[in-house]
């Protein structure tokens, strides 16, 4: 079908956005059916293990719980797709506006079917001293302002050159043509993604349709050994749709950690491990005597599940690990096809048992930038790939340090990954989490655009001078956050002299004053020695409450944040 301008206009892209949600929903039952299915074997083969006819039922058993087990990650491909081209169609239905808006009030108009005219005013009656009779709009041609065929020849032509020696009309300005031109350029293009992405939407929905037919059994392929994540985006271009589709049923839990694939994969294999360790942990839950923790994690893993499957933009489990204290990465909007990308690293005490709010603050930057820069596409990214520490670890850098490469890789792969031009690529460090981020910048570990420090206890520099891109480090601190009272290195040395209670009393003061940039992990980000771009941020009730105040919705920080995340705050 041709997407015309008509059409465009006329698409709801919340019907895709519903279709989509009930293909995920399918996709969770299907899980559910083979849940059960997989437990009713369990008892079969219990309770009915000998003969021909046992055996015959085992096979058949087998055999369809395999099915059930592959066909959930081709219905969130389904989903995927249905939710992309629901983005696109907004994105592309705003553009159009933003044309429209160009035009108002001026000699320029569009017709209900997308032709692009410009008023001219009617050739005076009866010679020069006549009035004008109205109006006429002249078509913007297909060529537009060449002289071969496109506006220039078809005013002459309505013109008419001049009929004894009287001009039949003014032609129109030069702001006037060359707006016509440019919104007619627009419309056409907008026209011309529209009918891209409505083709690339159904000629891989027809392939779903059809690998179900041989229930997406796929053809069985080797993980690659090592690599980058060019080389693993590399050799992922260069499989067969039956190998990719193979590797995301069987191989999830390595599949999902692989940096460079694209985001909708990532997304399947991981909800595919999500749902495992659901069961897992609801199984050792309700254990006798239960499993020690498992029930803190059942509820943390539970509401991510939740988190995933309702919001007002498409979520990407890009990462799940859950030994230890756990590794999880949610990306909120598609990072592969996003004009930004701001990847946000959490600091202290954050754990695969206690995440939800950090999930919350990439999330209220997402919804922000959107509505700062609504022609672009903006994916945000909670990234707690590494291991935070807890209580006096945070004294160290080690955490930090051992952030480092993995840190590196993931921002490494978001470019492998990216269609088209390289997103814009932010990334935000708060509290511990911009010493990881200063640490990783340090050492040349990470790809950037912008770097920016929140409630930053230091970020293992003297200045923004030692990162990569001095002129894109922002940071904020409110003043009254608890960050500020925490002695530097240096100070701690005169515990030997005054005691705990004197370097209280110094820290203390330096925090009301801002009178000593000096922090734990180095420099105040904040402080005018640094020689960052520092911003606003709203005060805090109290010093605990002001060091996670800065995505409250009302705060200035959290606009100055999207501003930065979307380019909007110039070079």
């Amino acid at each position: 079908m041709t997407v015309s301008y008509a059409t465009l206009l006329a698409a709801d892209p919340a019907r895709w956005a519903d279709s989509a949600a009930a293909w995920r929903r399918l996709s969770r039952e299907l899980d559910d059916h083979h849940d059960d299915l997989a437990r009713q074997l369990a008892r079969q083969q219990q309770a009915w293990h000998g003969g021909v006819a046992a055996i015959a039922a085992r096979e058949a058993g087998t055999a369809l719980a395999r099915r059930l087990a592959t066909a959930p990650p081709a219905l969130l491909e389904a989903d995927q797709l249905l939710w992309r081209h629901a983005d696109r169609i907004r994105l592309l239905q705003r553009r159009l506006a933003q044309a429209l808006d160009a035009v108002r009030g001026t000699a320029v108009q569009v017709s209900p079917d997308g032709q692009v005219s410009v008023l001219l005013p009617d050739p005076p009656v009866g010679g020069p001293s006549r009035t004008s009779g109205g109006q006429r709009a002249v078509p913007l041609g297909p060529a537009g302002i060449d002289g071969q065929g496109g506006y220039g020849s078809q005013l002459a032509a309505s013109r008419g050159g001049a009929q004894g020696g009287v001009p039949l009309g003014p032609a129109p300005g030069a702001s006037e043509v060359a707006l016509a031109v440019r919104v007619s350029a627009e419309i056409d293009a907008v026209l011309r993604e529209a009918q891209a992405s409505d083709e690339e939407v159904s000629r891989r929905l027809l392939a779903l349709a059809k690998a179900a037919e041989q229930a997406w059994s796929g053809t069985a392929v080797a993980l690659p050994k090592a690599g980058t994540p060019a080389d693993v985006a590399r050799w992922w271009a260069g499989l067969t749709a039956s190998e990719r589709a193979w590797l995301v049923a069987n191989e999830p839990q390595e599949l999902g950690g692989l940096d460079g694939l694209p985001a909708a994969v990532r997304d399947r294999a991981n909800r595919d491990l999500l749902d495992r360790e659901l069961d897992r942990l609801r199984e050792a839950a309700a254990a006798h005597p239960p499993e020690p923790g498992a029930r803190q994690r059942l509820t943390a893993l539970t509401g991510l599940a939740e988190r995933l499957d309702h919001g007002p933009v498409r979520a990407y489990l890009l990462r799940l690990d859950p030994s230890g204290d756990g590794r999880v990465v949610v990306a909120f909007g598609d990072p592969d096809t996003s004009d930004n990308v701001a990847t946000y690293v959490p600091g202290v005490g954050t754990s695969l048992d206690r995440f939800a709010g950090e999930v919350d603050r990439a999330a209220a930057v997402q919804a922000r930038a959107a509505a700062t820069a609504p022609g672009e596409t903006t994916a945000t990214v909670m990234w707690l790939g590494y291991d935070p520490p807890d209580g006096i670890d945070a004294a160290s850098e080690r955490a930090a340090l051992d952030a480092r490469a993995d840190l590196g890789t993931f921002q490494s792969g978001l470019v492998a990954a990216h269609e088209g031009d390289r997103a814009h690529l932010s990334l935000i460090g708060h509290s511990y989490g911009s010493l990881a981020v200063g640490v990783a910048e340090r050492d040349g570990g990470v790809i950037a655009d912008e770097i920016v420090a929140l409630g930053s206890p230091g970020m293992g520099v003297a200045s923004a001078a030692e990162l990569g891109r001095p002129g894109h480090v922002w940071a904020s601190t409110a003043d009254n956050d608890i960050v500020l009272f925490a002695s530097s290195k240096g100070e701690l040395a005169l515990d030997a002299l005054g005691g705990p209670a004197y370097v209280f009393a110094g820290a203390a003061t330096d925090a009301v004053l801002r009178g000593n940039a000096d922090l734990w992990h180095g420099v105040d980000p904040s402080s005018e020695q640094f020689g960052a771009r520092v911003f606003t941020a709203t005060p805090g009730t109290d010093p605990l409450d002001a060091h996670g105040v800065y995505f409250a919705e009302r705060n200035p920080a959290l606009q100055s944040l999207a501003e930065i995340v979307t380019g909007e705050t110039g070079p």
